[in-house]
């Protein structure tokens, strides 16, 4: 004698199993795409601050060469300020190695403050007194 009695199981037909797979499958996919669409909203957020973050960076860099550079040259910072960062990092290596010319100690070597228009005034000037001076 069987103590356990037999429950009868109705026999599911192939079009039932078919269609629970299938109602199965939809919803795994309903939620797949939920996942994606949720993905792709972080994948924007996080492209939106990467992009500020960079921008930011890249201002704070142009700021510290420009401040870095204004001292070294007359050129203002409006037209600096129009370079890039690339740009920016050129102009300081050229002006780091252009540095006036100094004394062994450390003293600037400056020549007079003419311009050389000035210079060639100066000396046609000298000349012309002493030619002058002579035809008199």
């Amino acid at each position: 004698m069987d103590e356990n009695p037999k429950i009868e199981e109705k026999p599911e037909t192939k079009s039932d199993l078919i269609n629970t797979n299938v109602a199965l499958i939809l919803a795994e996919n309903k939620l797949l795409k939920d996942a994606l669409d949720a993905s792709k909203i972080l994948v924007e957020d996080l492209t939106k601050k990467l992009k500020q973050a960079t921008d930011f960076i890249e201002e704070d860099s142009k700021s510290r060469l420009i401040t870095e550079i204004v001292p070294m040259t007359n050129v203002p910072e409006s037209i600096l300020a129009l370079q890039t960062v690339e740009e920016l990092e050129k102009v300081k290596k050229v002006l780091d190695h252009a540095k006036a010319p100094t004394f062994v100690s450390g003293t600037p070597i400056v020549s007079s403050d003419k311009s050389p228009e000035a210079k060639l005034n100066s000396m046609f000037d000298e000349y012309a007194s002493k030619t002058w001076r002579r035809g008199k």
